[in-house]
C-alpha cells in the first residue's frame, strides 16, 4: 500500500517505569542471631482530588512512531484480480504543543513538528504547524494546519474532563465514552469502554493505567502498490488503547492504539470490489523533560 504523508498519522516510544517487587522469606526455625532492623519504605503520598487547571506558556513535547499497513483481495475496474499484500509504511516523528490561550471554550494550541514516513527503504519527511481548539471535554473542536490526523491523539486529555469526565480514579473503575478526536479513516469518534488497571510513578508523578477497547466506522482509500487508486472500502473497526494518564495535570505520559479491520469495496458492473484487512498502530510518549518538570519554560 502506498499512503500520502498527510492522511498518516504518528506515534509512540513507549515509557516504562521500574516497578519493585519485594521477596518473602519462609522459615521453620526462628533467627539464631540479632535481627538487622528492615528499613520500612514510606506508602505513596495519595494523589490529589484536583485537577491542575493548564496554563499559558505551558509546553508538550511528544515522541511519535506508527505503522500501518493494508493488503487488499478482489478486482479491479478492469476485472482484473487483485491479491496484494501489506506494505507496511513507517512513521516517526516528534511534536512540540504550546498551550497559547486558556479560556471557558478550552485551550488553543500551537502546534510544531516532523515526521519522516519510510515506505520500501525510502523515507519523506514532512514539516508542519497547526493550531487546535481543545475544549474541556478533551474534545477537538478545530484544528488548522498541516499537522493533522495523530498528531491529534493526545491532544485531548489535555481537557480537564477529558477522562470519565474529571472524577477520581481509582483501580478497578470503568466507564464508556468517546475519543477526543477522529483518526485515519474514521467518519466518528470511536466509542471506547474504558477501565482503570493500575497505579504507578513516572518521574516522580502518579500515572494511571487505562485500557480500553471499542468499534468506530471506516472509510479508506484503496491505493495499489503501484499507486492505482481502486475506490473507497468501508466497515467497521476494532480499537485496542492502552495509556498511562496523569490526572493531577490533565496529560497523557505515554498511549499505545492499535486499529484493525476488514472492510468491504462494492462495485457495480466493472467497478472495483473486494475486500481490505488493514492494520495501524500508533505509539505516543511525552518526553521526560516535560514530564518531570513543570513544562513551562522561561520563553516561548
Amino acid at each position: 500500500m502506498t499512503r500520502k504523508l498527510s492522511t498518516a498519522a504518528c506515534a509512540f516510544a513507549a515509557f516504562a517505569a521500574a516497578t519493585i517487587a519485594a521477596a518473602t522469606l519462609a522459615s521453620a526455625d526462628p533467627p539464631s542471631g540479632p535481627v538487622k532492623a528492615v528499613p520500612v519504605l514510606p506508602s505513596p503520598t495519595p494523589t490529589s482530588t484536583a485537577i491542575a487547571a493548564h496554563r499559558v506558556g505551558q509546553v508538550y513535547d511528544y515522541s511519535l512512531h506508527g505503522e500501518v499497513g493494508q493488503s487488499i483481495t478482489g478486482s479491479d475496474a478492469l476485472g482484473r484480480k487483485v491479491d496484494q499484500r501489506a506494505m507496511p509504511t513507517t512513521l516517526n516523528g516528534r511534536e512540540r504543543v504550546a498551550i497559547k490561550q486558556a479560556a471557558s471554550d478550552g485551550l488553543t494550541l500551537h502546534r510544531s513538528g516532523a515526521i519522516t514516513a519510510t515506505v520500501a527503504g525510502r523515507p519523506v519527511s514532512k514539516p508542519g504547524t497547526g493550531w487546535t481548539l481543545v475544549n474541556t471535554d478533551g474534545v477537538v473542536v478545530r484544528d488548522h494546519g498541516t499537522l493533522g490526523g495523530l498528531f491529534l491523539l493526545p491532544l485531548g486529555f489535555l481537557g480537564e474532563r477529558a477522562v470519565k469526565g474529571g472524577a477520581v480514579l481509582a483501580i478497578g473503575d470503568s466507564w464508556n465514552g468517546k475519543l477526543g478526536t477522529k483518526l485515519y479513516g474514521m467518519t466518528a469518534r470511536p466509542d471506547l469502554s474504558f477501565s482503570v488497571t493500575g497505579m504507578r510513578y513516572v518521574l516522580g508523578q502518579s500515572v494511571y493505567s487505562i485500557e480500553a477497547t471499542g468499534t468506530v466506522p471506516m472509510r479508506e482509500p484503496v491505493v495499489t502498490n503501484t499507486g492505482e487508486m481502486l475506490g473507497y472500502a468501508s466497515g467497521t473497526a476494532k480499537l485496542d488503547l492502552r495509556f498511562d494518564y496523569d490526572r493531577a495535570n490533565a496529560r497523557v505520559v505515554a498511549l499505545d492504539l492499535n486499529v484493525r479491520d476488514t472492510l468491504t469495496m462494492l462495485g457495480a458492473g466493472k467497478s472495483a470490489h473486494g475486500s481490505i484487512v488493514d492494520t495501524q498502530r500508533y505509539l505516543v510518549a511525552l518526553d521526560a523533560g516535560s514530564i518531570s518538570a513543570s513544562a513551562v519554560p522561561k520563553s516561548l
